[in-house]
């Protein structure tokens, strides 16, 4: 991984060059280039390197009789205890981890 953000580092010092040298055409690639770039250093720092152990989940929308003006899922540690009352929500840095309709959630396979 690091081998490749290495080269697309070489390559977007190459496209600012040309950009700075009047080739307005090479913007889209620089667009293109940093946001590779911002993906695989996302990736790099996470571990989620080995792409083939990981799922994607799209949150759905909740239906319509469930709707407010705010929705939110809240995740929830439920410790194995069917009593809702002994669930606490997870909270990183103290706040909820709220998720919309629109949000995506990566798991690991094989659980």
């Amino acid at each position: 991984m690091k081998d490749i953000i290495e080269l697309l580092q070489k390559e977007r010092i190459k496209t600012v060059d040309a950009l700075k040298n009047g080739n307005k055409q090479e913007l889209s690639y620089l667009q293109q280039i940093d946001k590779a770039l911002g993906w695989l250093k996302l990736i790099e720092e996470k571990g989620l390197e080995n792409v083939g152990c990981y799922d994607i989940h799209s949150l759905p929308d909740l239906p319509p009789k469930s709707r407010g003006i705010y929705n939110y899922y809240h995740l929830m540690m439920d410790y194995e205890d069917p009593s809702i009352e002994n669930w606490r929500e997870y909270k990183p840095d103290g706040q909820p981890l709220l998720l919309m309709y629109d949000d995506i959630v990566i798991t690991r396979k094989g659980r």
